[in-house]
């Protein structure tokens, strides 16, 4: 009894459903003749392709109705004109080689163009697809990203050997495309291009060509150079992009002599700049001077300290030779310590050249008096200890060569200073006497006069003074 009733309950489902179907057929019949009446898009809008390159799938649109229904009658044949825009962002047809194509459509009514590649300019645009049964419109982009769009020389553009020798690196170009992206699997080509004096250099392993790595940089076999000295260029370039990468290199003849060519004995006061810059003057064996080799400045500083930077703040510094075979070095500023210290200059095959430099003290800040202040004498003998003072700048450096004025009272007890003239003997109460290497100014002998008393006797050197206290005694 259950099984009757479920076989009658499956039947009845069963017959619902035939029912519904045949309502729905009979709702949505399609006409014994269905023509086309429209174009309708099949595939390859919205493909992307890398500047001249062709796009993956084929254009594609076929004949429908707006209706929906399968068409009916002969759909082969039918024309339809793939047409890409006419400038700016673009592509060609294979078949045609220009912007447009014309296809006839197969038995399914389907129209496939002919391989499609984008021309030269980034952009969007859209590929039109004409027919008697209306326009398609197909959406694609020429995209920059991955190609090649410029190439520079990185690492150094500027390189020196010794004739005959090896240059110490590579040449290295770094390949981006248009966005300044890296660049990987680009081919780049490294060329010598011979200088003026026959200098030139090759390759080892054959031909200069390499592949950029994944940060886009290409890196050429070791470079030696011919036994020509002078100057020359080498080259990088890629593919598809217009311009190349340039280097600057130079073979040296072997140096025989490094020439001292500035000032020997330069001088500067302390925290200043020294007027003239260190040079040196390269020669090769022949006595020709050397363009374009390194020479190195370096300063040695004095057991006090006494030293200089150049700028920047360095202790040391290079320059490369000019047509003169001439170096020279960055300005010089003297540190706060006066005193004698050392420079060198030095290049690969010259023996070193030495300067020898000084830093002067600045103008007087201050002057101390010495060990003869409070003394005492009796009245017409000399004061045992020489008048004597001590002359310093504004750092502490004693300054020589500082003219240092002694004056004793005009009136009172005083006494005065005993000095040889032009072979005279002569006396005054002021005397004028110049600082030893060391800031020292030592008055000559001073003699007390006939009265008794105490009193000073003022010293001044440029803005700066101090005093001497003495004392006249009366005779015991």
């Amino acid at each position: 009894m259950k099984r009757a009733l479920m076989l009658t309950a499956v039947m009845a489902a069963v017959a619902l459903a035939a029912s519904g179907a045949g309502a729905r057929a009979a709702g949505s019949a399609c006409p014994a003749s269905n023509p086309p009446n429209e174009l309708v898009l099949v595939g390859g809008s919205g493909q992307q392709a890398q500047l001249g390159k062709q796009f993956a799938q084929n254009l594609q649109v076929e004949l429908a109705n707006t209706n929906g229904c399968p068409l009916t009658g002969t759909l082969v044949g039918v024309t339809v004109n793939f047409d890409a825009p006419g400038s700016g962002a673009g592509g060609i047809f294979a078949s045609s080689g220009s912007r447009e194509a014309y296809v006839g459509t197969d038995s399914q009514g389907v129209a496939t163009a002919p391989p499609f590649t984008a021309n030269d300019t980034v952009g969007n645009y859209t590929v039109d697809a004409h027919s008697d049964y209306g326009t398609v419109e197909l959406f694609l982009s020429n995209i920059a990203n991955g190609l090649p769009s410029a190439i520079t020389a990185t690492g150094t553009a500027g390189e020196a050997a010794t004739v005959n020798g090896s240059y110490a690196q590579p040449l290295q170009a770094r390949v981006t495309d248009a966005y300044g992206n890296s660049v990987q699997g680009a081919a780049v080509t490294f060329a010598i291009l011979p200088g003026p004096t026959g200098a030139s250099a090759t390759f080892l392993g054959g031909p200069a060509t390499a592949t950029t790595d994944a940060s886009g940089l290409a890196t050429s076999p070791p470079l030696m150079a011919n036994g020509v000295p002078g100057r020359f260029t080498a080259t990088a370039s890629t593919a598809g992009v217009p311009t190349v990468a340039t280097y600057a290199l130079d073979n040296h003849a072997t140096a025989a002599a490094l020439q001292v060519t500035s000032a020997r004995d330069p001088k500067a006061t302390v925290d200043t700049r020294y007027r003239s810059s260190l040079q040196a003057r390269l020669l090769d064996a022949n006595g020709q001077p050397i363009e374009g080799a390194t020479v190195t400045f370096a300063i040695t500083a004095a057991d006090n300290g006494a030293a200089a930077t150049f700028l920047g703040g360095t202790g040391q510094a290079t320059a490369l030779t000019d047509a003169d075979g001439v170096a020279t070095a960055p300005a010089l500023v003297a540190n706060r310590t006066a005193g004698t210290f050392a420079a060198t200059a030095t290049a690969p095959g010259a023996h070193p050249s030495r300067y020898s430099l000084e830093n002067l003290a600045a103008a007087p800040a201050g002057v101390s008096a010495g060990a003869a202040n409070g003394q005492t004498t009796t009245i017409g003998a000399r004061f045992p200890i020489p008048l004597a003072v001590t002359v310093t700048d504004k750092n502490g450096n004693p300054v020589a060569g500082a003219v240092v004025t002694f004056n004793a009272p005009a009136k009172g007890a005083t006494g005065r200073f005993t000095f040889s003239r032009r072979h005279h003997v002569r006396t005054s109460r002021i005397v004028r006497v110049r600082t030893n290497s060391k800031g020292i100014a030592v008055a000559p002998p001073f003699t007390a006069d006939a009265s008794v008393g105490g009193y000073a006797v003022t010293v001044r050197a440029g803005s700066v003074r101090t005093a001497f206290s003495l004392l006249n005694l009366p005779r015991g």
